[in-house]
């Protein structure tokens, strides 16, 4: 039987024996009872307190059961409130810690000991000085001080040093301040948000971006109208310089050069050797005299 139910059936009970009580008083002090007195009156009156005195337990049993069960509720919810908080933080991927207000740690899950690379019982009870390098420490410890004092959230980007990933990690904070049953500040509870990778694909972002307005800068440099002797070919440059085109080219942009003489040019500048070939020997005479100036050169 449940303890509610005891504690009715006890109160009603009791309030029987009292009632009965009551009646073997009222039979031993006024020597009458219900049955035997000719007055009407009393024992309607004798009655009537008995079952009144019986009522009175009755409800009295059952309001202590209803507020004992409510007690014993509140009490199993308040005893199952850590081990519910408990199992929330392990389950969360990312980890979380939190602190008193003295800035010392009080607990974290398995997530914030892996990031660091420590165990639980290196981490609990042990300030950011304990566990942190000194550059560090001191700007965790300015947060969580100023946090302290300003209750509310806080949400600022750091360092962590990981021996866990092997180095520092850059991180987002994410930090707020618990209550103590009186209102007073109880401590600081937070998150880390590890940010390496995505910082890392910004840097290369941002890299390829530049890179693409340098090419972009290039190609731009060898467009639009470039001013061209017509009968030397050389270019002018936007400082007023007259410079060969191959050397145009190549400062404005990653082409290069190779020289040749073209069957025409050949004609021209040895005509007598030109002539004596066809077509076929042409081209491959061309290519010879260009190797050889090439050589030359």
């Amino acid at each position: 039987m449940k303890t509610e139910n005891k504690i009715i059936v006890v109160s009603v009970t009791l309030g029987a024996v009292v009632g009965a009580i009551h009646y073997v008083l009222d039979l031993i002090l006024l020597h009458k009872t219900a049955l035997g007195d000719s007055s009407w009156p009393h024992a309607l009156h004798a009655f009537c307190i008995n079952i009144g005195i019986l009522l009175c337990f009755a409800v009295f049993g059952y309001v202590s059961s209803h507020l004992i069960a409510k007690q014993r509720r509140m009490e199993q919810q308040f005893t199952e409130s850590p081990r519910y908080l408990a199992q929330m933080l392990e389950s969360l991927p990312i980890p979380v810690f939190y602190k008193d207000e003295k800035c010392i740690y009080k607990g974290c899950n398995d997530s914030f000991a892996d990031f660091l690379g420590l165990s639980r019982q290196e981490i609990i009870g042990k300030t950011v000085h304990d566990l942190s390098p000194p550059d560090y420490a001191t700007i965790y410890h300015e947060k969580d001080v100023e946090l302290i004092n300003d209750p509310g959230v806080q949400r600022y980007e750091f360092v962590v040093n990981s021996k866990f990933n092997g180095g520092d990690r850059q991180v987002i904070f994410h930090k707020a301040t618990f209550n103590k049953p009186d209102g007073r500040v109880g401590g600081i509870i937070g998150a880390l948000l590890d940010i390496t990778a995505s910082k890392k694909a910004e840097r290369e972002k941002e890299r390829l971006i530049q890179e693409l307005r340098e090419a972009l800068t290039k190609v731009k440099r060898l467009s639009g109208l470039l001013p061209i002797c017509a009968h030397c070919k050389k270019i002018r440059d936007d400082n007023g310089y007259w410079e060969q085109i191959e050397a145009y080219i190549h400062n404005h942009s990653e082409a290069e050069f190779s020289h040749s003489i073209c069957p025409e040019c050949a004609k021209k500048l040895y005509p007598d050797y030109a002539d004596s070939l066809s077509a076929s020997e042409e081209k491959r005479a061309a290519s010879t005299m260009s190797s050889d100036i090439n050589k030359e050169e």
